[in-house]
This record gives structure tokens, C-alpha cells and sequence, in this order.
């Protein structure tokens, strides 16, 4: 079954600001409405998008009541998730996104927002885009490029993606529906109707804050639930601030991923620009998409072109 694409926007598109997880600052929003409006978008911001209850954008109803207003708005193109943290989860059962595989629109975000990409590719078959948030936008107005490429890719612009070298790294040409985000929430995910299928696809994977022996966990559980053996290709984003314990765990982040793939032979793109760290690269989840690894780093591409 191909996957639905949201209509690409052109300018004047309409926005939505959501925080369907946690709190954040209204500067935040303020930041995100001045960005888009500098660049020939409009937006509105969700009626408890800068709400507070514990450590979450407002409780689970009202959360669910904004995102759902904007799933069913009919002005908004573009759901833009203001920033991750926790609380997706706890929500995720009671939105319904029935209406997005005849009316598409885009959902951008990364870390916890992983369960909407995995709810609309994996129950919905509708594209997503694995992208910035506001919360990393520069309070300055200065330009980043991630903010600059998920505007294009919104608009409808082919990127490719080049990596530096790697040693780790794992040559080969590939292509699948790319598909993944935040290990964690992959995992959380895992046995329940938002889980993943693998086969022929290409797994992208980032991760912040975790132990290595948590990874090492992780990466088992894929390999153990059969995740790892049929994909067509991997690619490892930033792995940010991964901790060790006082006794080292004897192995890298991206030594330990390797490890637990080392018995399947698609190709593997390590450090790709993704993640919890600038530049966050956006990525069209669901879409068709090209790898090509080599001596020279890798290439990602959508397969609307060629390598």
C-alpha cells in the first residue's frame, strides 16, 4: 500500500502549535509565531499550548483537546508540535486520526512525538516529517539550517543528506519507507498496535541521555522481536549524551548498535545529522527513500531522485 503525502504548502499556509507533551515557555511559541510569520506563514497556537500541570503542556484532556483540534481543523496544513519530553504516550489512544489517511496533513517533531510518526505510518499509512520543534529555535532570529530544510521539505524541495566517513559505517545501496525515530519510544511502542513492521524498510534511530547498558537493552529488544533482521537499511542518528557507568561498559553507542546488527549485511549510516542536537536534519517518515553508503559517508535521498 503507498503511502498518503500530505499536500506540500506554499506560502500563506496555515500552521498549528501544539505541545502535546511537555511544558514549555510562552517565548517558545512567541519565537515559533515571529519565525513563521517572517518567512510567509501563518499560525495559531493551541488554546493550552503554553498551559502547565507538573511537567506536562497541561493535562491529558486538555492536551488531547488541542491536538485533536487541529487533526480535524480545516485551515491547518502543518501540525507543529512545540517541543517532546513526555506525554504522547499517555494520550495517543484517545486522538483519532481516522481523518488524515483521505485528508492528510503534516505532523513535524522528534523525541516523544516518535508516537504520532509511528501511529500515522503504522495503523494510518500517512506520512510525517521527523523534524525541528520551536523549542530549538534561536530566540535571535539567527539562521539554522534545519529550520530553513524543513520549510523546503514542507514545500515540496528534494534534499539530500550527505555524512562524513565513518569506520563503523557499512557500505551498500538501499531503499524502503524510512521509518523510526527515538529508541526509547520505539521500544515503549513495542507488542502494542503502534509497533513497527521492519521488513524491506529503512530504520532510522536517535537517542539522548541513556546509559549504554540501556542501549545495549534496547538494540536487543529489536533484535529479539525480529526488528533488525529484515531491514533493507539502517541509519543511526545522534546519539546525544549517552552515559556510562563508574565500571565502563567496554563499547561506544555506535559500537554497540553495530554489535547487535553485525549478522545482517544491509547498509549502515552512522552519525547522520538527526536527533537531539543541532543541526536536526528533517526527515520525510514514511516516504520512500534511497541510502548509499561508501567510502566517501553516506547519502540519503527520497526516490523521487536518483543516486
Amino acid at each position: 500500500m503507498s503511502t498518503a503525502i500530505p499536500p506540500f504548502i506554499k506560502k500563506g499556509a496555515l500552521f498549528g502549535l501544539v505541545s502535546p507533551a511537555g511544558k514549555i515557555d510562552s517565548q517558545v511559541v512567541e519565537n515559533a509565531e515571529k519565525f513563521l510569520k517572517n518567512n510567509g506563514f501563518g499560525s495559531m497556537r493551541g488554546k493550552h499550548a503554553t498551559s502547565q500541570y507538573h511537567q506536562f503542556a497541561g493535562t491529558d484532556e486538555q492536551r488531547i483537546e488541542d491536538m485533536q483540534a487541529f487533526i480535524d481543523h480545516p485551515d491547518i496544513q502543518v501540525i507543529w508540535c512545540c517541543r517532546g519530553g513526555y506525554g504522547t504516550s499517555r494520550i495517543i489512544e484517545n486522538l483519532d486520526f481516522s481523518a488524515m489517511p483521505k485528508a492528510p496533513k503534516w505532523v513535524v517533531g522528534f523525541s516523544d512525538i516518535t508516537v504520532f510518526h509511528a501511529t500515522l505510518q503504522n495503523i494510518y499509512n500517512v506520512a510525517s516529517i521527523h523534524g525541528p520543534m520551536p523549542i530549538n529555535l534561536k530566540a535571535d532570529g539567527s539562521k539554522q539550517q534545519e529550520f530553513r530544510h524543513l520549510l523546503e521539505l514542507l514545500q515540496g524541495h528534494d534534499i539530500t543528506y550527505h555524512t562524513t566517513p565513518c569506520h563503523l559505517n557499512r557500505a551498500g545501496t538501499a531503499g524502503g519507507k524510512l521509518i523510526g525515530g527515538n529508541l526509547s519510544l520505539l521500544c515503549t511502542l513495542s507488542g502494542t498496535k503502534y509497533d513497527f513492521e521492519s521488513r524491506g524498510k529503512i530504520l532510522f534511530l536517535e537517542e539522548v541521555g541513556e546509559q549504554l547498558y540501556h542501549l545495549d537493552r534496547m538494540m536487543h529488544n529489536l533484535k529479539l522481536s525480529g526488528k533488525l533482521e529484515g531491514l533493507a537499511g539502517l541509519v543511526v542518528g545522534q546519539l546525544t549524551e549517552m552515559n556510562d557507568k563508574p565500571t565502563p561498559y567496554g563499547s561506544s553507542a555506535n559500537e554497540i548498535i553495530l554489535e547487535a546488527v553485525q549478522h545482517y549485511n544491509y547498509p549502515v549510516i552512522f552519525d547522520f545529522p538527526s536527533g537531539h542536537t543541532s543541526p536536526n536534519e528533517p526527515l520525510l517518515m514514511g516516504a520512500q527513500t534511497h541510502i548509499q553508503v561508501n567510502e566517501e559517508g553516506g547519502m540519503l535521498v527520497r526516490s523521487s531522485q536518483t543516486i
